[in-house]
């Protein structure tokens, strides 16, 4: 069974930074991912732009092809982050779904499943373990009558498609908005649905709250905040005002765009206490989680921008070397 210093898991950008720091301290380490480098930014819109310039998105002292006061797209970042993986050379398995991480002796058993069909798997003993998942896999959903019709989706990838169509975008986060302009201006009917009572109580970023506020006054969206939705049909979908009126729109389309959450069965299966904002509970400082020798970094704490979550991971490596 192959042992390491350290085994992480998750290949995003996160990840791979911590598989560079866990390289150049000389440990024994092996990076997992279910599915393929940054697969979760795979998923991202198709030409989404990120929030942060490229030189924060940089990692294992590769520079960003870039302009630094440019943001990349996804399209960018998706081939930077495999030439990392390519130039550095490093300890990467893709494809492969980690089912548990169990306490065994002054170690860890990690256990995984090939993916996607799942047709087998491995076993490894590493002294620690780093959890860089991030929460892209577990979307939060609507639970409402039909919210598992096929028009309801819990990612949007483009606009195009949509021409022309009743779209209602769920949601009141920087996603939401984004998406629902991208309908508008690929010519969807789009509303826009959220129980916060206006665009500016939603946790928006300021220029994605400028944008948006730009188009209502346009004309280019429908607000619908202050309501919920209650029921969606195959033509239409209903929802309630925060006064409790009820109002139904003509719908061709849902994209319940709500956010993640943790995998609280699988962390909690590991030994990890989970709070109840539904990330895990850690040192403030080592990022350890009640679990010693467990860490969490990146999407799966409390500061998920790349440009922490690497600063972060060279901490917890740094620390790992010292003490193994």
């Amino acid at each position: 069974m192959p042992e390491y210093d350290v085994l992480i898991i998750g290949a995003g950008p996160v990840g791979l930074a911590a598989a560079c720091a866990a390289q150049d301290a000389g440990l024994a380490y092996l990076c997992l991912d279910k599915g393929g480098i940054c697969h979760y930014v795979s998923e991202y819109p198709i030409m989404m732009r990120f929030y942060s310039p490229a030189e924060d998105l940089a990692i294992g002292g590769i520079p960003f092809p870039v302009a630094n006061d440019e943001k990349p797209r996804r399209e960018d970042a998706l081939a930077y982050y495999r030439n990392v993986v390519a130039a550095r050379g490093l300890n990467v398995r893709t494809w492969e779904g980690v089912e548990s991480v169990h306490r065994s002796g002054a170690g860890f058993l990690v256990s995984t499943l090939r993916e996607p069909d799942r047709d087998g798997g491995f076993s490894y003993r590493s002294r620690a373990v780093i959890l860089a998942t991030g929460f892209w896999g577990q979307p939060r959903t609507l639970e409402v009558p039909g919210s598992r019709l096929q028009k309801v989706a819990v990612r949007y990838r483009e606009a195009a498609p949509y021409y022309g169509k009743e779209a209602l975008v769920v949601g009141g986060g920087n996603s939401a908005a984004e998406a629902a302009m991208a309908l508008a201006a690929a010519g969807s009917r789009v509303s826009l649905s959220s129980r916060r009572s206006s665009p500016s109580e939603c946790k928006l970023r300021p220029f994605v709250l400028r944008e948006l506020e730009l188009r209502l006054s346009e004309g280019k969206l429908t607000p619908l905040y202050g309501t919920e939705v209650v029921e969606i049909k195959p033509q239409e979908v209903v929802l309630k005002r925060s006064d409790g009126t009820v109002l139904s729109i003509p719908n061709d389309f849902v994209f319940a765009l709500l956010g993640y959450r943790a995998n609280r069965p699988f962390l909690e299966g590991c030994g990890i206490r989970v709070a109840e904002d539904d990330r895990p509970e850690y040192h403030e400082e080592t990022f350890e989680t009640c679990v010693p020798w467990l860490y969490v970094a990146g999407g799966m704490t409390r500061e998920g921008f790349i440009f922490n979550g690497r600063e972060r991971v060279a901490r917890i490596v740094a620390h790992l070397r010292g003490a193994l």
